[in-house]
């Protein structure tokens, strides 16, 4: 683990889980900085452990902290069949001995495929994965999980449900609280401060802790919150009812509202999880310039995001712009078909 002395901070005596290696490397990418004409600064969370890394290691720490004395022996969570969130909630449980049942909707295409990508992991991590229906809206996801925890009360079994709406949510908001403060510690000594950060908007819970940290720091950074699949104006009541929540718990005066970050949803594109062009070329360039893995679902996005605002001028040439990898590396495998070979991407970049 990379764990350094630290000085104090504000979730430093929250109750907490440690299996994450922080803080996550915040490195330079100087080639991909000169095809942008901006300094890239990348901050690794995919690195950050336990199963594969990514956003939902870390808060998971926290998550796990706030069920330490509750007697807790399995976890129960709904999401997309390929989901971080529940890859790292299977992961945990096994870490922790125990149970884990993961809710998932239909797959859509045959269904005598193999499992890839995170779907696999679940598997061989041991988590117990149930296809419920369809189209479920935010209650009936709530009742299908609370269905499945009353049927394993009957078992004698004491479960906790990780849903945003409930404990988890307070949980994972902080945790980002507590990597913006991270972030600003690693920052700490370079002169001009970075001009933004650039980070995935899924559920909405990661850019809310980026973002009332930084505001509680007093970061001039400008947080850019790149939405993955639903509308800025459906985003920023979510994000600000995350932060209002973590604030609470954190018994802080700070809060975050819409002024406070930038919210972008050009890059929605067709939906969840659907691959563009687009989404494969900056792929195959930070793969190309940086070494680096993007996913298609959540960090291709940002990356696209990042690329336009720097050719277009939205960040100044010669600036500093941060990138969050949030993770979510199994799922490209998962886009195997388009993203193998050659591509036109590739051949642009030619020898650089």
């Amino acid at each position: 683990a990379r764990r350094m002395t630290q000085p104090v901070t504000i979730c430093q005596d929250l109750p907490r889980e440690r299996f994450v290696h922080l803080p996550t490397p915040l490195e330079s990418a100087p080639r991909l900085s000169d095809s942008l004409g901006v300094e890239v600064l990348i901050k690794r969370e995919d690195l950050s452990g336990l199963c594969v890394g990514g956003n939902k290691s870390r808060l998971l720490e926290f998550a796990m902290g706030s069920l330490r004395d509750k007697g807790i022996d399995t976890l129960i969570a709904y999401a997309a069949p390929q989901s971080n969130k529940l890859r790292d909630v299977a992961a945990v449980a096994a870490r922790c001995g125990m149970k884990a049942v993961l809710l998932i909707p239909p797959t859509p295409g045959d269904a005598s495929n193999p499992p890839q990508g995170n779907r696999l992991l679940y598997d061989i991590l041991g988590a117990e994965v149930r296809v419920v229906a369809a189209g479920l809206d935010r209650d009936g996801i709530m009742a299908a999980q609370k269905s499945v925890q009353d049927e394993l009360a009957r078992l004698g079994r004491h479960s906790a449900i990780l849903d945003r709406r409930l404990d988890y949510g307070i949980d994972a908001t902080i945790a980002y609280f507590d990597a913006a403060e991270e972030l600003h510690r690693q920052l700490a000594g370079r002169g001009t401060p970075p001009h933004s950060v650039f980070i995935a908007v899924g559920a909405g819970m990661t850019v809310a802790g980026l973002a009332l940290g930084l505001k509680h720091l007093g970061s001039p950074m400008r947080v850019i919150g790149v939405c993955i699949s639903s509308k800025t104006a459906d985003m920023v009541p979510e994000i600000e009812y995350h932060a209002a929540r973590a604030a609470q718990r954190l018994g802080l005066s700070t809060r975050l509202n819409a002024a406070d970050l930038t919210l972008v949803d050009d890059q929605i594109g067709a939906g969840y999880g659907v691959l563009t062009p687009q989404l494969t070329a900056v792929i195959h360039r930070f793969a190309r310039l940086h070494g680096m893995i993007i996913d298609p679902v959540y960090n291709a996005k940002v990356a696209l995001a990042l690329t336009d605002a720097a050719s277009d001028g939205r960040i100044p040439k010669g600036a500093t712009a941060i990138y969050v990898n949030t993770g979510g590396g199994p799922a490209t495998f998962e886009f195997n078909a388009a993203l193998g070979g050659a591509s036109t991407a590739i051949k642009q970049l030619g020898s650089n």
